[in-house]
């Protein structure tokens, strides 16, 4: 027989309202009184009914999260871009929705949200904002809970939460990474900056190389980024007066195109040329040689941004604006291993 309400009310010492109001978000509860009763819920295997929350607290219990970064209003792009750090931020998302009875609805980068009110959604995670995105434009960081990965640039309203890597000591690290095994020119591609992820790993470089009298060389592309423009990118670099000797990507498909064009203009990797990527992935592994990545734990992300934003649903989270920082690990590997 499953454990009910009263289960968990005996267990824990208090009364089956106070239960109630600790499942519920309502009520004002102790924290030590919370701990107890969600501990108690716990052993029990106790599962509140997601429909009579529903009712009690009058939240639908779904969340949006947007890809902002797969923006393509020309096309019929897909949802995901073709990118483990994406698939990994929604699976981190989910997985924490889930623990907490929450449902998780994935939105077009060009949604109606008009159409997306029907849900009655109670809150929105956007995945690397610029800031002009129509959850800005609509007042939506206004009237509802709002977390984004990555900071937008442009917003006309403060993020309550942000959950980010330090990207700035992410791109130094990974240079002195360079340095240590003997690139002395590092050049840089990137993508548009005016997402905070490139402009964070562009501020890195530009301030590594400062830091050593040498002059910063950096290529930015449109995107999302195609074979054609890596190549062309790559090219702009080596027909320098002093061309670079290490190529540092903003992400792992920029990187395994600039590996793809070194290929085919029979530059060795990494004799003549080093090449890494601020972001790790799966595909990194999959080539020869192996490409050195950063890895930025994106499930942790999607799930602390998750987290974040149920906790601004619910009412648990302070008022004050802040921001979740996420570790960076270098994953180096042959594409810069002299």
């Amino acid at each position: 027989m499953s454990p009910t309400i009263r289960d968990v009310a005996a267990a824990a010492g208090v009364s089956i309202t106070t239960v109630s109001h600790v499942l519920s978000g309502q009520g004002r509860i102790s924290e030590e009184t919370r701990r107890r009763v969600a501990r108690a819920a716990a052993e029990l295997g106790y599962q509140a009914s997601v429909h009579a929350q529903q009712l009690v607290t009058r939240r639908s219990r779904t969340l949006a999260i947007q890809l902002a970064n797969s923006v393509d209003a020309s096309s019929a792009c897909a949802l995901v871009p073709n990118s483990d750090y994406f698939l990994e931020v929604l699976n981190g998302a989910a997985e924490a929705a889930s623990k907490r009875s929450y449902a998780l609805l994935l939105t077009p980068a060009d949604a109606d949200l008009d159409r997306l009110n029907a849900f009655a959604v109670d809150g929105a995670i956007l995945v690397d904002p610029r800031g002009d995105e129509p959850f800005f434009a609509t007042g939506w960081c206004q009237d509802r809970p709002l977390v984004t990965v990555g900071r937008p640039m442009a917003a006309p309203c403060p993020v309550p939460v942000v959950v980010d890597n330090d990207l700035v000591a992410a791109a130094r690290l990974m240079l002195d990474h360079l340095a240590d095994n003997g690139f002395e020119r590092p050049s840089m591609i990137t993508t548009d900056t005016a997402r905070s992820y490139a402009a964070d790993l562009v501020a890195g470089y530009t301030g590594w190389m400062a830091d050593r009298g040498l002059e910063p060389v950096v290529v930015e592309i449109d995107e999302p980024p195609t074979t054609e423009g890596t190549a062309a990118a790559l090219g702009r670099l080596l027909d320098r007066r002093v061309c670079p000797d290490a190529v540092f990507t903003t992400s792992e498909n920029l990187a395994l195109g600039v590996l793809h064009e070194a290929r085919r203009r029979r530059l060795e990797v990494p004799g003549v040329l080093g090449i890494c990527s601020a972001v790790d992935s799966g595909s990194l592994r999959l080539v020869s040689p192996q490409v050195t990545g950063m890895f930025v734990h994106p499930r942790d992300v999607g799930g602390r941004a998750a987290t974040a934003l149920m906790d601004l649903v619910e009412g648990v989270a302070g008022d004050r604006p802040h921001r979740i920082e996420v570790p960076v690990r270098l994953n180096a590997r042959d594409s810069t291993s002299r």
